[in-house]
């Protein structure tokens, strides 16, 4: 098994695991091979260090960006998303698009969806939270059980913006359709009581979730953030081909803020928060700032060059400096507000590679963020990077797929969510995947999507 442990392995079930035909259709996603009664396996090993051939040949291209290879392997807690409801192997297509939460008690909240017919009211979509005390990872929210059961109404079938924690403790998240630019079409069918996009809210003290607000009508958002020193919720309204804008709630009394002019924002999948509460994003020419307490629009600010801009983005940190990777180019970039300078730092991976989530070390001196978002990370093994912000040098902490696949079966193929831990030691990560090839349905093509598995990857002292 390349050197890979499984925590509290037991023979039988990894067997099990071989032999999909023992299994009931119905019971999907496929039991992990060597998880534990709560459904999580544990990996460990320095087969986690190995690089891919390809990636090693890769590496030799000319304008690779080159990296090198962690000394000591971490060790990763793997859990599936269960609780899928009836017939979920028949489901479209299981996956997970939004960034993750990680509350003050650091608990983990994370959300998947089928990308059903969410038109016909056909779809499925749920919040899950892991409990990194009890390694568990439950299912705490049903979105569409929110939504009013007249029909015919339109369902959720993703969750593609941001899960925050607000000021007061309390859970944000909104659902979306498989493309949320369509809300507007006549054969979605919204109601008085949930006239499109809605921002829900979740009690973790009582487990009880409620209708926080609703979005302008027929709209949806696919990008969010919550600004928690003003208590101000952020989202991108999509509306179509060129009609995005800028949308705040205020999270002490759910009432509108702020909303932009339609077609304010140009490339719609991410946009920044400031220190100083200022919106950056992706305008029409370049980035853009908006100064929430005036209303002010700059453009213009800086330009990504052939990249329509911000793909992801950390927060600014303590020396005045927001990081990320651009979209369509893959590079990486360092953005300082206060002066408005835009540094390119060449190729986030090899020769470039899909980045849709990136964050900073709590003392700010790594940026972790894992390529290949778009279900494509497997075929590099499904890199996880730490990218010193002093020194510009990649460290791979290890090589996820093939130990994986091997292991327990599940080929993690991507992510749009990862947290890390307040002392600096776990990063979580919220993946889409595909089951290994000996338990994978005929049907369901190697693309890294069709389930949905969290990962908490303890990363050694020695490598931080």
């Amino acid at each position: 098994m390349r050197n890979a442990t499984l925590s509290g392995v037991a023979l039988l079930a990894f067997c099990s695991a071989l032999l999909p035909s023992l299994a009931p259709a119905a019971d999907w996603p496929p039991p992990l091979g060597g998880a534990n009664k709560d459904g999580v396996a544990t990996l460990q090993g320095n087969a986690l260090l190995q690089v891919p051939i390809n990636v090693e040949e890769a590496r030799k291209k000319p304008g690779a960006a080159d990296f090198v290879v962690a000394k000591t392997a971490p060790v990763m807690d793997l859990a599936l998303h269960g609780d899928l409801g009836p017939e979920a192997d028949k489901r479209r297509l299981w996956s997970c698009w939004g960034d993750i939460c990680l509350a003050s008690d650091g608990r983990v909240y994370c959300g998947i969806g089928d990308h059903g017919d969410d038109a016909g009211g056909d779809a499925r979509c749920f919040i899950y939270c892991w409990d990194p005390k009890a390694k568990t990872l439950k299912q705490v929210v049903d979105l569409n059980s929110l939504v009013p059961t007249t029909k015919p109404h339109s369902r959720w079938s993703k969750i593609h913006a941001k899960i925050d924690e607000g000021p007061d403790g309390k859970i944000y998240f909104s659902g979306t359709l498989n493309d949320g630019n369509r809300a507007g079409n006549e054969n979605y069918h919204w109601s008085e009581q949930c006239p499109g996009g809605q921002l829900y809210r979740y009690d973790p003290k009582t487990g009880k979730s409620e209708v926080f607000a609703s979005l302008p009508a027929k709209r949806c958002t696919a990008t969010s953030l919550v600004d928690s020193k003003r208590g101000l919720w952020w989202c991108n309204l999509e509306a179509g081909r060129d009609k995005d804008s800028l949308f705040a709630l205020d999270l002490a009394t759910g009432k509108p803020v702020y909303q932009g002019t339609e077609g304010m924002v140009g490339f719609n999948r991410a946009f920044a928060l400031a220190a100083d509460g200022s919106i950056y994003f992706n305008g029409r020419e370049g980035m853009a700032r908006l100064d929430p307490a005036t209303g002010k629009i700059t453009t213009g600010i800086a330009s990504f060059g052939d990249s329509p801009g911000i793909r992801c983005a950390t927060a600014e940190s303590k020396a005045g400096e927001i990081w990320g990777v651009t979209y369509k180019t893959t590079e990486l970039y360092r953005f300082r507000p206060a002066s408005g300078e835009l540094k390119l730092l060449g190729p986030c991976w090899l020769a470039g590679s899909y980045t849709a989530v990136c964050t900073l070390s709590p003392d700010e001196r790594f940026m972790y963020f894992l390529p290949g978002a778009h279900g494509k990370a497997w075929l590099d093994g499904t890199p996880v990077i730490q990218y010193d912000l002093k020194t510009g040098q990649r460290k791979v902490l290890a090589f996820l797929a093939p130990t994986s696949d091997e292991a327990t079966g599940f080929v993690p193929g991507g992510t749009y969510g990862i947290k890390i831990s307040d002392d600096g030691g776990t990063l979580y990560v919220n993946f889409n995947g595909h089951p290994a090839d000996r338990l994978r349905p005929e049907k369901m093509k190697p693309i890294g999507f069709g389930v949905c598995g969290f990962a908490a990857i303890h990363i050694p002292q020695s490598e931080r």
